[in-house]
């Protein structure tokens, strides 16, 4: 990805538009919406273009299935970063009167 390991395969600026991405869809309050479901659909046709045009002929035993695990992660390491852990822990449910 973008870091040493990675040879900067995906650059910062595709990392942080994955990230985007990803935040507008696992971070989504209603899953079933249309900006959720417009931030999903974003986040995979960019990282499909990512994964043929610049992984796939330098890394030909790189999986996609593989390169998306790792970009999710990091995607999620960079939101833990940002701000408070990733995804945000749901307040307890309030229990009922005694």
């Amino acid at each position: 990805m973008s870091d040493a390991s990675s040879g900067g395969i995906v650059s910062e600026s595709e990392l942080a538009e994955l990230t985007k991405l990803f935040l507008g869809f696992e971070g989504a309050a209603d899953p079933l919406s249309s900006d959720c479901q417009d931030a999903k659909l974003g986040f995979h046709f960019l990282l499909r273009q990512i994964y043929i045009q610049k992984v796939r002929p330098k890394f030909v035993d790189i999986d996609f299935s593989v390169f998306a695990s790792m970009t999710r992660r990091m995607c999620r390491e960079r939101l833990s970063k940002e701000g408070p852990p990733f995804p945000c822990p749901q307040p307890p449910a309030p229990s009922g009167p005694n």
